[in-house]
């Protein structure tokens, strides 16, 4: 029986020798006959012949899906049970949608460090936050004074017997006549406050969602990678993906250029497998962000497998040992988040102000901040942190303006007063699926010579 009888098995894991022309006259037949009708061995030895010609270039064909599922699965096993939640884009939509004629909405937020719940000093915060809710209700009607108490207690209920005491602050909505119920766990604290309205106060939840995005870290050298998740502060590893590699050759000669060209196409391998893994890990996730880090020679060969979509996202790179901790990566990680913060919102102001003042699809200050709004036109929000203004908005067709009128000018209903006309702003164009940059760094400086808040437009 001839050796290509057995299947590709004996052919695929001889083809470095048949690259080589280590193979007898026979061997190379055989497996020439099999190459021309085995695509997999094709493509195996592509691979080989493109780590010969350009180690850096590497081939293009992906690990197997078998391959690339078995390691997703180690991401997913590695998770474990999150320690917070994640606030998404979808969380805010659904809260700046709700409201509630007749009803309190509840929103609360809550300082959890660790001093902050000893010796339940949380609920106390919260007791004492309830009292002063009630007493700002002043001539309230019995049946809503009924239905705030019966959200306290739905929300003291809950802080007693259900929240694990994980996170560091507490965001939480709820209006239980409507079904409403948001707990957000967030790894940073917030200053405590329970706001009834009828609506959701999400603002300090939309500040952080754009202050704290989502960083993948992907760390790689010849052997390991390591996978992170940044975000508000803190740093989580999702697994390690670990390749056996060729062990470098020590001596020179013929034999060792061999085994050198088999090393790196191992350490090939293992680089395009990480980068399958992030290439699931990233959209899943609802990352923002990628750094990328390891040694010099393994950072080369990432940046090279990185698809587009991916490298449009990097933020920067790290030169660290993989042995490094995760307080460590976590510093390195921050240096790099701040610094990317603060560089896309100086490119959006100077986008926004130039667009605006060579009249283009762009407004700058409140007023005409707000007629955007209303006309549906806003694609990105951009606002200092702390800005408020008092306005009105139309309890119908909810026009949003500066000035006190005695009717809408659209739809001629009661306009009601509100104390921060710029939430109501972020509110809606939160509905708009619009973006929000909300400013703390120099950046802010150069918008307040503007009005503090503009928006660049869909058209």
């Amino acid at each position: 029986m001839s050796r290509v009888e057995h299947g590709h098995d004996w052919v695929f894991e001889h083809l470095a020798a048949y690259m080589d022309g280590d193979l007898d006259e026979e061997e190379t037949r055989e497996v020439a006959e099999h190459l021309a009708a085995c695509t997999l061995c094709q493509r195996r030895l592509n691979e080989l012949r493109s780590v010969e010609d350009a180690y850096a270039s590497g081939p293009e064909e992906k690990p197997s899906a078998a391959y690339r599922a078995a390691l997703v699965e180690r991401v997913r096993a590695a998770r474990g049970p999150r320690r917070y939640d994640l606030v998404t884009v979808g969380d805010l939509a659904d809260l700046s949608d709700f409201r509630s004629e007749h009803y309190p909405v509840l929103s609360l937020y809550l300082d959890v460090s660790p001093p902050e719940r000893e010796n339940r000093k949380h609920i106390a915060k919260f007791k004492r936050l309830s009292r002063e809710a009630e007493e700002r209700l002043g001539t309230a009607s019995r049946p809503y004074l009924r239905a705030f108490r019966s959200e306290v207690e739905r929300l003291r209920d809950w802080l007693e017997h259900a929240y694990d005491g994980t996170g560091r602050g507490l965001s939480v909505f709820t209006s239980s006549e409507h079904g409403l119920w948001y707990a957000f766990r967030l790894p940073v604290t917030v200053r405590d406050r329970l706001i009834v309205s009828d609506r959701p106060y999400i603002r300090p939840l939309v500040t952080l969602a754009d202050e704290y995005e989502r960083y993948a870290v992907l760390l790689v050298d010849k052997k390991i990678a390591r996978l992170f998740m940044v975000y508000m502060g803190e740093i989580e590893e999702y697994t390690e993906v670990l390749d056996e590699v060729v062990p470098r050759p020590k001596a020179g000669g013929w034999s060792a250029e061999k085994y050198q060209r088999h090393h790196d196409m191992h350490v090939l391998w293992h680089v395009k497998n990480a980068v399958e893994v992030l290439k699931q890990f990233y959209p899943a996730e609802g990352c923002d962000w990628l750094v990328i880090g390891g040694t010099e020679e393994s950072l080369a060969e990432l940046r090279a497998q990185l698809p587009k979509a991916l490298r449009e996202h990097l933020a920067g790179e790290l030169s660290i040992s993989l042995k490094a901790g995760a307080d460590e990566i976590l510093a390195r990680v921050l240096e790099i988040e701040r610094a990317t913060e603060r560089r896309v919102e100086a490119e959006r102001v100077e986008r926004l102000i130039t667009t605006a003042l060579k009249g283009g699809p762009a407004v700058l200050g409140l007023a005409d901040t707000l007629v955007a709004i209303v006309e549906g036109r806003v694609m990105m929000l951009i606002l200092e942190a702390d800005f408020r203004e008092p306005g009105f908005e139309c309890e119908n067709c909810h026009y949003l303006t500066m000035v006190e009128r005695p009717a809408c000018p659209l739809c001629g209903a009661t306009m009601i007063p509100q104390v921060d006309i710029v939430e109501r702003a972020v509110e809606r164009a939160l509905d708009q699926q619009a973006q929000i940059e909300v400013l703390r760094g120099k950046a802010r400086t150069r918008l307040t010579e503007y009005g503090h808040i503009g928006a660049l437009l869909r058209y």
